[in-house]
């Protein structure tokens, strides 16, 4: 089975790489009375072409559209509250997400708090609503990601900035998993490559993390194959994407890989690394954050007999004859497409945040008690900050 014919495995979902925009037209064409309600960030949507090519589909389709752009890079509550405000006002036929995981994270929260009735602080935290409503349905958001990282474009969660508590805030519900997800490679090419890089390594991490996450391998049974497949079309392209933004086939393929990603996490979800990189919004790019931790807390999953195992199932990706080895050669492929070595040559990090981030860990327990070897409690700050100081010093076997 081919990547494209895998991202059809997406159960409640569907994903369209072939005749994305004739698809949108078709879309539209079959909804109820109404306008349709365009989210996207700041500028990026002009740049890359999105916006015109919503309009045209819009246009085709007998629909005007309505935008709002004032999305920033880590959407804040107050802007999901004037976007919840806006689709309660205009109760659109359809909401569309154009842009990356910010754009997208942001229209699944509004659009839930807006049908659901509830502030949106309420909403963060497991399947709030859901739980609460077991018999509650849910008109769901259209996503059109122009990056090839987050695959938000595949997954029930949401990441919104708390400013009062300078904290990242989740919603985990399975009633925000998108409706459809239109893959436009061709509106990627704009990403300049420091975006390129981060996004495409926030891609690999989730593949990975997924892929390593054994207890929950029960979730899905096809998940292990989507995120297999993710890492060998990020190792193969993301460099040539780096190299050569308008190389086609590799933007076509980081595509597609990024939402095997997010097909991946919504089943097995990330670890140790996206917890320590979840304060760290607007220090360093989330995507080089999690790749850089990963080594580190990939060594401290290897204490699990299963993930050392499962290890070596990478090792024609990331060759080595050990654990180790297959761990340092990943830490090679992040040096070959120009991922720092070391947390302390990045200008955001300091060793007071790092301390912040060990001792934070008990705010998380899910991610320490969900972790592919479980953190316990009451030494997860003695785990975190051996993990985040073998970061900060650099890997020693690169």
């Amino acid at each position: 089975m081919d990547a494209t014919e895998l991202l059809t495995q997406a159960p409640g979902e569907r994903i369209v790489t072939d005749s994305p925009r004739r698809q949108l037209v078709s879309e539209l064409r079959g909804r109820r009375p109404g306008r349709v309600l365009v989210f996207t960030g700041r500028h990026s949507a002009d740049a890359n072409g999105g916006r015109r090519f919503i309009e045209q589909a819009a246009l085709e389709a007998g629909r005007e559209t309505v935008r709002f752009s004032d999305i920033e890079a880590e959407p804040a509550i107050g802007t999901v509250e004037k976007m919840t405000a806006l689709i309660r006002q205009e109760k659109p036929a359809a909401v569309i997400a154009l842009g990356g995981g910010s754009a997208m994270d942001a229209a699944k929260a509004a659009y839930l708090s807006a049908q659901s009735g509830w502030p949106l602080a309420e909403h963060f935290g497991v399947n709030r609503y859901s739980e609460h409503c077991p018999d509650a349905a849910a008109d769901r958001v259209i996503c059109i990601p122009t990056t090839s990282g987050t695959g938000s474009e595949a997954t029930p969660y949401s990441n919104i900035v708390d400013p009062a508590q300078q904290v990242k805030k989740l919603i985990a519900e399975r009633l925000i998993v998108p409706e459809l997800a239109l893959l436009v490679p061709e509106l990627t090419n704009s990403m300049p490559e420091t975006v390129t890089r981060a996004t495409g390594c926030d891609a690999l991490a989730h593949s990975i993390e997924g892929f390593l996450n054994v207890r929950a391998d029960r979730a899905n049974p096809d998940a292990d194959g989507w995120a297999l497949e993710s890492i060998r079309l990020i190792t193969e392209n993301l460099p040539r994407a780096i190299a050569d933004g308008r190389d086609e086939t590799a933007r076509r393929n980081m595509c597609i890989a990024a939402t095997l990603g997010g097909m991946v996490i919504r089943f097995k979800p990330t670890g140790l690394p996206h917890l320590a990189s979840y304060s760290w919004f607007g220090r360093l790019e989330h995507g080089i954050a999690v790749a850089m931790l990963l080594p580190g807390c990939w060594r401290y999953y290897l204490g699990n007999p299963s993930v050392a195992e499962r290890t070596m199932r990478l090792a024609g990706l990331f060759p080595g004859r050990t654990p180790e080895e297959v761990i340092a050669s990943f830490r090679r492929f992040l040096d070959s497409v120009g991922v720092p070595g070391r947390l302390s040559d990045c200008s955001g990090i300091t060793p007071e945040l790092l301390a912040a981030t060990a001792q934070s860990g008990p705010a998380n327990r899910m991610k320490l008690e969900s972790a592919p070897r479980p953190v316990p409690a009451e030494e997860s700050a003695q785990i975190l900050a051996s993990i985040l100081e073998d970061t900060w010093q650099g890997e020693q076997s690169c």
